[in-house]
């Protein structure tokens, strides 16, 4: 991610932005997924990898549909 960001910063300015802030988003809703799970007991079964319910990711959605309009609209 860190490679496309500065690729986009000379190739496309306009997309860098929207695109820090989608990768930014990400990391923040991923980080707090991954440090919740390591706070979980350990998963002794297959059956126990199953997510169950799925994360909420309206902030990341809407950073991504942001992301891309600019892109469409860069190219």
């Amino acid at each position: 991610m860190a490679f496309h960001q500065a690729w986009l910063q000379i190739e496309a300015s306009s997309v860098a932005g929207p695109y820090s802030n989608l990768v930014a988003t990400a990391r923040a809703k991923a980080g707090a997924q991954m440090s919740l799970a390591w706070q979980q007991p350990p998963i002794r079964t297959d059956e126990g990898m199953n997510l169950g319910a799925a994360y909420p990711r309206d902030r990341s959605t809407a950073a991504r549909a942001a992301c891309i309009e600019v892109m469409r609209r860069h190219l």
